[in-house]
């Protein structure tokens, strides 16, 4: 299964919704922001494959409905933080917000759980997220392994949680160090979250276009 983990490096690495997701919550709240996102999206992962491996996921894809109700969750979800986002940016949210805590440098910074918990909910709301455990992960399983279908899927979705956590841990320690240099400059962190912004109402629209 060594292949399928190099497979699973090289998916990681490729652009996608979830490092972006990575990169613009750990340019704008730092690195360890980043690594809570992080676990957040490789708990995701194990729920996907848990669904996987209970055939949940294949009677989400086959349902027009279910799979355009979920688009419509994640959508929502990713325009909400879009929303808290830009309110950083217009300088509203420290003050109003409950969610955030005001940093030396007056910027709001979320809580670890938060983080956490939008990792998990951007990862389970996305319709692709689905779409990519089902043509990703059964096609790598051995018939003639004397392990079951069941227990390949389940290393095979940990090696992808491993794969996830080493890239986009690369990513979020990357984007931190850049957050360390912007401490000092209020004008930089409300443009990080302007940034942040507009990459969730493009990573919004993206979940329609499957």
């Amino acid at each position: 299964m060594f292949e399928f983990f190099i497979a699973a490096i090289v998916v990681a690495i490729a652009p996608g919704p979830d490092n972006l997701f990575v990169l613009a919550q750990s340019a704008t709240h730092g690195t360890r922001a980043g690594l809570c996102v992080i676990c957040g999206l490789c708990t995701g992962i194990v729920v996907q494959t848990c669904l996987l491996i209970a055939g949940v996921s294949a009677l989400l894809a086959a349902s027009p409905t279910a799979f355009f109700v979920l688009q419509c969750c994640g959508a929502a979800y990713l325009l909400y933080l879009a929303y808290k986002s830009f309110q950083v940016r217009a300088g509203t949210v420290v003050d109003k917000d409950p969610e955030l805590a005001e940093g030396s440098n007056g910027v709001g910074k979320l809580p670890g759980h938060k983080l956490y918990l939008r990792g998990i909910i951007m990862n389970l709301t996305n319709p692709k997220a689905v779409l990519f455990a089902l043509s990703f992960i059964p096609p790598a399983v051995r018939m003639d392994s004397p392990l079951s279908p069941t227990v390949q899927m389940a290393i095979l979705g940990a090696e992808f949680v491993v794969a996830t956590f080493i890239v986009f841990g690369s990513v979020a320690f990357l984007a931190g160090t850049v957050k360390k240099f912007l401490l000092n400059s209020p004008k930089a962190n409300r443009n990080l979250n302007w940034f942040s912004g507009c990459v969730f109402v493009l990573l919004a629209a993206a979940l329609f276009l499957v």
